[in-house]
């Protein structure tokens, strides 16, 4: 697909980019509706903190890639050349965490946990954008399918400089993220309800996202032939690694959210387990598939595990919840 918006003189305007302008503009938007709807606090916090996660997200995009493909760089010119590309999405996310972090070290008053909230819900809906951008990048692509018979988008897209069909990942990952802001939406409503007795904390939609935004890499980033791999090693995939970090820890730090409310429960042990046990059934698939090239069975075998371990995450999650009786 021709990548080529527009020529205005000597500069030439891609769709990928458009794409990823728009998707930058309806995080923002949608960042500021929610954060209204839900009166989580001063719109000035998410403001500022929008503002300063812009660099500092690009910085920390740009340098998560050049972690995984420094031998593209060969000079100081090649780093500074943005246009080029060459950023990771876990850099972004990073980069409103630290915002966030240091808008509260000098901040007291700041609500970092509803900021993280709303942008990450908001968030969540810009990556369905910034995913559909690829096809017209040709990034975030599979395997090669042969039989005609999967011939056909949105499963599969023509590849005209190699002349093959390739699996459009980037298709399923946009349709999961949009699933993923719906399920936010959602808890962000009934935490917000008071009529219904519950109430969750700030902080929670992001940790939820970080839940289940790892789980979805923990397949989707075994599917892509353009992987970022760690130490340029070809096993090692960098989202994979950070997806199986963040889902596992929040399981973790809701596990000991629910001692903490509700005393000792059994399934408080068994939660970490299960992400555990997760993180390992996909490490043995990967190793499966590089020796047996059994792809289906494989892909088939991590969605499972990363799914079970997102329910896992909302099960436990939900143990957590603050249970009030209002008077009539």
């Amino acid at each position: 697909m021709n990548n080529l918006a527009m020529l205005l003189g000597s500069i030439c305007i891609y769709w990928h980019g458009v794409f990823m302008a728009l998707a930058i503009a309806i995080a923002v938007i949608v960042s500021f509706i929610l954060f209204k709807l839900f009166k989580t606090g001063s719109c000035n916090d998410l403001l500022n903190c929008i503002l300063l996660s812009f660099p500092v997200g690009f910085v920390f995009s740009r340098l998560l890639y050049w972690s995984c493909n420094f031998e593209e760089y060969e000079s100081l010119g090649d780093h500074l050349n943005f246009i080029r590309g060459g950023y990771t999405l876990y850099g972004v996310i990073i980069g409103v965490m630290i915002s966030a972090g240091i808008m509260k070290l000098f901040s007291s008053s700041f609500n970092a946990g509803a900021v993280c909230d709303c942008i990450a819900a908001a968030g969540a809906l810009s990556i369905v954008l910034g995913r559909l951008s690829a096809y017209f990048s040709g990034d975030n692509i599979g395997l090669v399918l042969k039989n005609e018979k999967y011939h056909f988008f949105p499963l599969t897209i023509y590849n005209e400089q190699r002349g093959e069909w390739l699996l459009a990942v980037f298709n399923f990952e946009a349709f999961f993220s949009l699933i993923i802001f719906i399920v936010l939406c959602v808890i962000f409503a009934k935490n917000s309800n008071e009529k219904i007795g519950m109430k969750g904390r700030h902080g929670d939609i992001a940790l939820l996202f970080l839940l289940m935004h790892g789980c979805s890499q923990g397949i989707f980033d075994s599917m892509h032939v353009d992987a970022l791999y760690v130490m340029g090693n070809s096993f090692v995939r960098l989202q994979q690694i950070l997806g199986a970090v963040f889902f596992t820890a929040v399981t973790v730090i809701f596990a000991i959210r629910s001692n903490k409310i509700n005393g000792f429960k059994w399934y408080q042990i068994v939660a970490p387990l299960v992400a555990l046990a997760a993180v390992g059934i996909t490490l043995g698939m990967e190793l499966n598939r590089i020796s047996y090239h059994n792809f289906i069975r494989n892909y088939s075998v991590i969605f499972l595990s990363m799914l079970g371990a997102s329910i896992n995450g909302i099960f436990i999650y939900r143990t957590t919840l603050n249970k009030q009786t209002k008077g009539v």
